[in-house]
C-alpha cells in the first residue's frame, strides 16, 4: 500500500482501491444508531461492472449530474447519469474506451454546462489528466492537462470554475521512480487557453488528495496534504484568485493533522472545511472547522464519542446556512455512511444515511441544490464489488 518506506507511486497502487484498515479491528467504542431523514435510495451503477468513486454536482435549474467508473473487460471507464425530478436517465459513456479511467470530477458552470477532469492510467499505471465537456447533452472529446510523458504518473485531480470563464485544475504528479515523489501541482485556464503547471507543494514528501472548490465571488480554496501515504499527513490549505495560485498554509500549526481536505462556503461569507485524521494507519477522527479569508477558528469533532473507524468526511452549505457532513463509518460488523447537521444551533449527533447492510462505505460526494436540498452519492460494497448509491436530504 502506498506509505512503504522509500518506495512512492504506481508500483505501490491497489486497483481495488478498497482501504487496507477495513482489515483491522475497529476501535472499540459507542455505535452510530438511527436512520436519517433522507429520501428513497436510488442505486446509479448496474450489472457486475459496479460503481465506484461517484461525484455528483447541480445545476442552477437542479439538475443533477453524477459521475462514477465501472469495473469492464475493457476498462474502468467513466459513466454520466442526469438526474430530473427524481428519474435519472441512462448511463452514457464519459472520457476513453479503454484502460483506466479514474478519479472523475465535475463541476456545472452558471450557464449549464458540466466540466469533467479525470485522470487515465495505462496497465504500467503511467497516466496523464484529460477534460471534457458536456454541452448540448454531449460529451466532447477529451483534451490533455498534463504532459505526454510515458514516464509520468498523476492522480487525485480536481477542478473548479472560477469567475467568468477561469477554470483551476489541481492534482498530483510525478515520474515513475519509487525515489521520487508525489507533488501536488495546479494549472490554470484563463477563458482561452491553459497557463503553465506550477508546483503547489515541495516535492520532497508525498503530496495527496488535492482539492480545490469555489467560493461565491469566483475565488477558490485548494488543499492537499503531505507526508508518508497510510500514516499521518500534515494538511494545506491556500487560496486560488484572478487566475493564481497562494502559498499554501500548513493547517496543523492550529489545527490537528489530516486529509482529504473538502470544503463549501456559507451565504454568509463563511468558509468552511473538513477532514479526517489518522494514527497508526487507522481512521479516528473526522472535523470540521470554519473561517473568513483564511483565518480560521477553533475545531470541532463530529466523531468524539463513538467507536469505529471515522473516514472521507464531505461538507456543503446551502442557502439558508445549513451546513451538513456526510462521512464513511466502520464499527466491524456495522458500516455505513453517516452524517452530521448544524441548523445554527451546533452539531447534532451522527445518523445513518443509509441502512445498506452489506459491505464499507466508500467515498462519497455531496452538494447542496438550488432549492436547499442536499444530493449525497457515496459507493459502498466489499473487495472488488461496490455499487453507487444516491439519496436526497431536505433540511
Amino acid at each position: 500500500m502506498p506509505g512503504t518506506a522509500g518506495a512512492s507511486g504506481a508500483m505501490m497502487q491497489d486497483p481495488t482501491g478498497f482501504p487496507g484498515f477495513h482489515n483491522m479491528p475497529a476501535p472499540e467504542g459507542p455505535a452510530i444508531s438511527g436512520l436519517g431523514d433522507w429520501g428513497p435510495r436510488v442505486q446509479l451503477s448496474e450489472g457486475k461492472g459496479g460503481g465506484y468513486r461517484p461525484q455528483v454536482a447541480v445545476g442552477a435549474d437542479g439538475t443533477v449530474h453524477a459521475l462514477f467508473y465501472e469495473r469492464t473487460d475493457a476498462g474502468d471507464l467513466i459513466r454520466h447519469r442526469v438526474g430530473r425530478d427524481g428519474a435519472f436517465s441512462a448511463a452514457s459513456p464519459v472520457g476513453f474506451e479503454d484502460q483506466r479511467n479514474w478519479g472523475p470530477d465535475l463541476v456545472v458552470r452558471d450557464d449549464g454546462g458540466v466540466v469533467c477532469v479525470f485522470d487515465h492510467a495505462q496497465a504500467d499505471f503511467s497516466s496523464r489528466g484529460w477534460l471534457t465537456k458536456w454541452e448540448q447533452g454531449a460529451w466532447s472529446a477529451p483534451e490533455a492537462l498534463t504532459e505526454d510523458d510515458p514516464k509520468a504518473e498523476i492522480g487525485s485531480g480536481h477542478v473548479a470554475h472560477g469567475a467568468d470563464d477561469l477554470l483551476y485544475y489541481v492534482y498530483i504528479g510525478k515520474q515513475m521512480d519509487p525515489s521520487q515523489r508525489f507533488q501536488a501541482r495546479g494549472r490554470v485556464f484563463d477563458g482561452q487557453s491553459w497557463g503553465p503547471i506550477v508546483p503547489l507543494s515541495a516535492g520532497k514528501e508525498d503530496a495527496w488528495h488535492t482539492n480545490v472548490e469555489r467560493r461565491p465571488d469566483g475565488s477558490a480554496l485548494v488543499g492537499f496534504d503531505v507526508g508518508t501515504g497510510g500514516g499521518e499527513t500534515t494538511l494545506y490549505v491556500g487560496e486560488a484568485r484572478d487566475g493564481r495560485f497562494s502559498d499554501p498554509v500548513d493547517m496543523t500549526t492550529s489545527a490537528p493533522k489530516g486529509e482529504r481536505p473538502h470544503f463549501a462556503f456559507g451565504p454568509d461569507g463563511q468558509d468552511h472545511l473538513t477532514w479526517f485524521h489518522k494514527e497508526n494507519g487507522q481512521p479516528k477522527y473526522v472535523y470540521v472547522r470554519s473561517g473568513t479569508k483564511m483565518v480560521w477558528g477553533e475545531t470541532t469533532e463530529l466523531s468524539e464519542g463513538y467507536g469505529g473507524f471515522h473516514f472521507d468526511p464531505e461538507i456543503a452549505v446551502n442557502a439558508d446556512g445549513v451546513r451538513v457532513v456526510v462521512w464513511g463509518w466502520d464499527a466491524g460488523s456495522d458500516a455505513e455512511l453517516v452524517y452530521s447537521v448544524d441548523k445554527g444551533d451546533g452539531w447534532s449527533a451522527p445518523r445513518k444515511v443509509d441502512e445498506l447492510d452489506w459491505g464499507k462505505p466508500g467515498l462519497a460526494s455531496l452538494v447542496a441544490g438550488p432549492d436547499g436540498r442536499f444530493h449525497v452519492v457515496w459507493n459502498q460494497g466489499v473487495r472488488g464489488e461496490n455499487h453507487v448509491y444516491y439519496r436526497v436530504l431536505t433540511p
